[in-house]
């Protein structure tokens, strides 16, 4: 569910409250996740949360599982910089929440871990990362000026051994749509067979994401993610 939620992101530096809805589908499953996505944010402060559901067979497969992923933190000079970020999966009756606490300064990651809502344990987390998954995405239009040049980041919610992330801009748009093609390897599976690569179109203009694949996930078909609706207020 990770490349799922990647596809649903969205980002515009100048808007107060964004709201995107996203669907996911999957060679002959058809449509298997439903997701929204909310980005909040004042002068100084941003939440940024996203709830993907499972639908229709992957329902039934997964028991209808709901996960949430939420990033809080600070903005410093147009940068996000996460100070907690919280991970939910609900699954049939059993619950599991991680919040994850960042120190900056002393370069760690505290992670809380509760089972059906009753407390199961604190612990370091075993690396550092400046960012997690959410806060990199939308910190991207930053850091990528080289079309040329393979980007290497380190999130939460990455490469599960240090969080590592390599993103670049696609030698050629495999969309047959127009806009910014971004292509993101986590090093993380989504189904045996794949190769844990992500391709993003992405809106130029207001670094909305319009689509995303993983490309023929066990040879079975692509699984893609598309925006279908989108507001921001004010």
């Amino acid at each position: 569910m990770k490349y799922i939620l990647l596809c649903f992101l969205f980002f515009s530096l100048y808007s107060k409250t964004l709201t995107a809805t996203y669907e996911a589908k999957y060679g002959w499953f058809g449509t298997i996740a439903t997701a929204q996505g909310f980005f909040e944010k004042n002068q100084t402060n941003y939440k940024i949360q996203t709830i993907v559901k499972t639908k229709g067979l992957a329902a039934v497969l997964s028991h209808h599982m709901i996960q949430k992923y939420t990033s809080i933190g600070i903005i410093k000079n147009n940068k996000l910089i996460p100070f907690e970020y919280i991970t939910y999966r609900k699954r049939g009756d059993k619950e599991y929440k991680r919040i994850y606490l960042f120190d900056h300064k002393k370069k760690t990651i505290t992670r809380i871990k509760y089972f059906n809502n009753k407390f199961d344990g604190k612990e370091k987390f075993d690396y550092y990362a400046p960012q997690d998954i959410l806060s990199l995405y939308f910190n991207l239009p930053l850091y990528l000026k080289d079309k040329n040049k393979i980007y290497t980041f380190y999130a939460l919610g990455a490469r599960k051994r240090d969080g590592r992330v390599d993103v670049n801009f696609c030698k050629q748009n495999i969309f047959e749509s127009k806009g910014v093609c971004i292509k993101a390897n986590l090093y993380n599976k989504v189904f045996s067979g794949d190769k844990g690569i992500l391709y993003l179109l992405i809106n130029q203009k207001n670094w909305v994401t319009l689509k995303g694949i993983v490309k023929n996930v066990l040879k079975i078909g692509d699984l893609k993610g598309k925006l279908v609706d989108f507001k921001q207020v004010p």
